[in-house]
């Protein structure tokens, strides 16, 4: 978003509490679908290509299936997010880092953003300062969150543990219940986590991920390097994501799919549309940021009301619905056309429904479905 402002000759300011480069608890998939929304190439700070994706079910593998064309990438969110703050920069926006903000004033013709070294007056703010936005309690918006719980692990293992796990995402739906392990490969180790996709606490959500990493040969032999929970927004309710002359993006204005938690690419997708909405709102007046909140929950969180239909299937029935994902591949081809943007969730619920019965009878009638 700022980017793209600054493209447009507007003076923009780029504000972040820690020091750049800094680590951010996450799985680091950077979907095709959000890749492709991006206004230049951000591939110098992927780590690696997802060729495709494992599925387990608490530890046995069903399938291991490539993707062409392929999914995604893989990142460190140091490098992802400090090279898009780069192309900001380069583009003319003004970045200070290593300063918090400890308060907004959205109040007459300007907004104060107060640090501790000083406030700045701006005619608009954006807030993408995560779940936990500062700026979504000073404007008084989305004073609820569904949020969903996840935990993450760093992961050095042995080189041939790398081999072996190669440029593919692994899934298992049979890690803990309403929710899913992964492993994501980066450059010189293995992300590995388990996500609980639905609101309230996360009981024994450490051990659930201690039992993941002891189901998965690749993770036999392995060193702990870091160890980090955080929240997850859980996307699907329509509300106000603007007031006054402030608006939300990304975590903040809670845009997560309920399914996977992947945010990423609803992220970059709110930024642009951030983006419009604040050029014409400095044209024409700040009540054209309500177009914002319109368009956020008119093509993003629509969206996630059939991503929750599909999460409730496969969280209900996880062995079930594995079975079903490992033995066809048009439905799994279907999932990876929705990482890729080419489907949305509400195509992939059509297809499921039509495919149901056709893979409820292959399913009863086959070997191997006892999970």
């Amino acid at each position: 978003m700022a980017y793209l402002l600054a493209e447009r000759g507007l003076e923009v300011v780029l504000i972040e509490k820690a020091r750049l480069p800094r680590y951010k608890t996450c799985s680091g998939g950077v979907t095709l679908k959000a890749v492709k929304n991006l206004p230049f190439d951000a591939s110098p700070s992927f780590d690696e290509m997802a060729v495709g994706g494992i599925l387990s079910y608490a530890g046995r593998q069903l399938i291991k299936t490539d993707s062409q064309p392929p999914v995604g990438w893989l990142v460190m969110r140091d490098h992802f997010d400090h090279y898009l703050v780069q192309q900001a920069v380069q583009a003319g926006a003004h970045l200070y880092d290593g300063l918090a903000v400890t308060g907004v004033d959205n109040q007459g013709g300007e907004v104060t953003v107060r640090t501790p070294q000083g406030s700045f007056s701006a005619r608009t703010v954006a807030g993408a300062d995560g779940i936990n936005s500062l700026v979504a309690r000073s404007a008084g918006l989305l004073s609820w969150r569904d949020a969903g719980v996840a935990i993450e692990a760093e992961l050095a293992v042995p080189p041939a543990a790398l081999a072996a796990q190669g440029a593919y995402a692994t899934f298992d739906f049979g890690v803990l219940q309403g929710g899913y392990g992964w492993i994501f490969p980066k450059r010189d180790h293995l992300s590995v986590g388990v996500f609980q996709a639905r609101p309230g606490k996360a009981l024994g959500i450490r051990k659930s991920l201690d039992r993941f990493i002891a189901s998965q040969a690749v993770l036999k032999e392995n060193r702990p390097m870091r160890l980090q929970g955080h929240h997850v927004p859980l996307g699907g309710r329509t509300t106000l994501l603007h007031q006054g002359r402030v608006l939300l993006v990304g975590d903040a204005a809670n845009l997560a799919d309920p399914w996977l938690g992947e945010g990423i690419s609803y992220a970059i997708a709110s930024a642009r549309m951030a983006a419009d909405a604040l050029g014409l709102a400095l044209e024409v007046g700040p009540m054209e940021l309500g177009r914002y909140t319109v368009r956020v929950n008119a093509e993003i969180v629509r969206t996630f009301n059939h991503a929750h239909h599909f999460a409730g299937l496969v969280y209900r029935l996880p062995g079930f619905s594995s079975i079903i994902l490992s033995r066809s591949r048009l439905i799994q081809e279907a999932v990876f056309s929705v990482l890729r943007g080419d489907l949305t969730f509400k195509q992939l619920e059509r297809r499921l429904v039509w495919q149901f019965q056709r893979l409820l009878v292959q399913v009863l009638t086959s070997s191997g479905s006892d999970i």
